[in-house]
């Protein structure tokens, strides 16, 4: 049975919760407080540290005039805790099935039915799946979300044969539920016109909300010109084939010999780790290139490098870059369409060429030929991050939208 642990905080086990575990979840905030806020349940797969994760905290954090709880249906809390720290109720349905679809909806209907939120807001395609269901039957609006470019070629391009299966699957299953529905964000007009158009969705139904960061953790640093310094570049992502890394080593391999003091340090761990660690290996780069692994401290690690270079295939945002924007850092990066709603070619960044290594080996050179035009370029790039993606105007936009959700009945 479902263990109570204390005041906003429930733990399902990946059991149906008991009328008795739910009626012990009051909120401090509601207690002789007469004005009730709108309520938003947010529902999502997981509290692990994804993009879409750590952007739901950061954002319900902020918000002044609704009242979120959280619920994860499956196993991952990692995150758990913060939301905790900030009063914020989280529901963890635990689920240890992949999939387990008909108890999800058991779980989350029951909680659905205890909360009474206004609104609904789903995250990731299982859990998205689930909400639909559970608003459609307690009769609450629900608003999806697009944060990646799923169904998009570059996306599936390096999956397996029974990978695109299960995401043809789901694409069908999200098609076939999207008018469940009152509306969509997504985090760019990218992302908003590929799932639109996959989906049979009207675009007027999808509001672009991006991801934003807040200014205050970052230490806004230009490198300093030091003639003749060799180039410290950094990038940080997934080590997965799809953001390219394989192509940085080879390009940064081409570009060493012009700079033989030069290093690249890659943040970030995943399934392609031993591929290219073989691969630095071979090349014999092991003076040079770093796999440094999982880093919790990139707002202060980016300050000690000089370049920050994301060769990505397909992306659903690039928080990377804009983080790396708020530092101060130039930025290299691949051409793909969500990053030239971020950056400028040759005005606040530079473009190379997706999955060229020879490409990616030009800019690295240009970097190191043009350092003070490409600091100057950093400058206006931080002033551009400041001006659109400021955590804070961010929240506020998502916040507005919803409450608008709420109070229009069509």
């Amino acid at each position: 049975m479902s263990t109570y642990i204390k005041p906003g905080i429930v733990s399902m086990q990946s059991e149906l919760i008991t009328d008795t575990t739910i009626d012990s979840v009051i909120l401090a905030t509601d207690k002789g407080n007469n004005h009730r806020k709108h309520k938003v349940l947010f529902v999502i797969d997981t509290l692990e540290t994804g993009g879409a994760e750590q952007s739901l905290f950061a954002n319900a954090i902020r918000f002044k005039n609704l009242q979120p709880v959280v619920c994860h249906l499956y196993a991952g809390e990692h995150l758990k805790q913060r939301f905790l720290d900030h009063g914020i109720t989280v529901y963890s349905a635990g689920l240890k099935k992949k999939y387990g679809f008909f108890q999800a909806y058991k779980q989350l209907n029951a909680i659905v039915q205890k909360e009474q939120p206004d609104i609904i807001v789903a995250y990731l395609t299982r859990s998205e799946l689930v909400a639909r269901f559970a608003g459609r039957f307690n009769h609450i609006p629900v608003i999806g979300n697009f944060v990646s470019d799923l169904y998009s070629e570059a996306y599936n391009s390096a999956l397996s044969w029974k990978a695109k299966m299960v995401v043809s699957f789901f694409k069908w299953a999200n098609r076939s539920t999207a008018r469940m529905c009152k509306g969509f964000m997504a985090i760019t007009e990218v992302v908003k016109e590929s799932n639109a158009k996959a989906l049979g969705i009207n675009v007027n139904k999808v509001i672009v909300i991006g991801r934003g960061r807040d200014s205050k953790i970052y230490r806004f640093r230009v490198p300093q010109i030091t003639p003749g310094k060799a180039p410290r570049f950094l990038s940080v992502g997934r080590l997965v084939p799809v953001k390219g890394q394989r192509d940085l080593i080879l390009a940064f391999s081409e570009f060493l010999p012009s700079c033989p003091q030069a290093v690249l340090h890659i943040a970030g761990d995943g399934p392609a780790r031993k591929t290219l660690a073989a691969l630095i290996t071979e090349l014999g780069l092991q003076n040079n290139v770093v796999l440094l692994g999982n880093r919790s401290d990139v707002p202060q690690l980016i300050n000690e490098y000089d370049c920050f270079v994301f060769a990505s295939h397909s992306e659903g945002f690039g928080g990377a870059i804009l983080e790396a924007m708020f530092a101060g850092l130039p930025v290299l990066i691949s051409d793909i369409p969500v990053h030239k709603e971020l950056v400028t070619h040759l005005e606040t960044g530079y473009f190379f060429e997706t999955g060229s290594a020879q490409s990616i080996a030009q800019a690295l050179s240009w970097y190191y030929n043009n350092v003070g035009v490409a600091n100057a370029m950093a400058v206006k790039a931080n002033k551009h991050a400041r001006e659109h993606f400021e955590l804070s105007a961010i929240a506020g936009k998502m916040e507005d939208y919803l409450l608008n959700m709420i109070i229009t009945k069509n």
